[in-house]
């Protein structure tokens, strides 16, 4: 969570059908870690790189499933555009 106000709701997911049973329920919340921000500020990133780099890492396992190249790019424009 990128900010003093956000707030994350998990929502699980439940579906019974006679003797099958799926449950799926994933979520990863978690503001930045502030060791994380001094060793890459350590290191010479300003403060906004270093946010910017630690975001694009935590999603970038996430866009590398997505097939096409030019929808992990609108994504990242999107992602990129809520942090400024």
């Amino acid at each position: 969570m990128l900010g003093s106000e956000a707030r994350a709701d998990s929502i699980p997911g439940l579906e019974i059908q006679a003797d099958d049973v799926r449950c799926t329920h994933a979520a990863t919340v978690g503001k930045l870690e502030d060791e994380h921000m001094f060793y890459l500020m350590s290191r010479g990133m300003d403060y906004e790189d270093a946010r910017k780099l630690i975001v694009d890492g935590f999603f970038d396992p996430i866009m590398q499933r997505i097939p096409f190249e030019g929808v992990r790019e609108r994504l990242k424009d999107i992602v990129v555009g809520k942090m400024e």
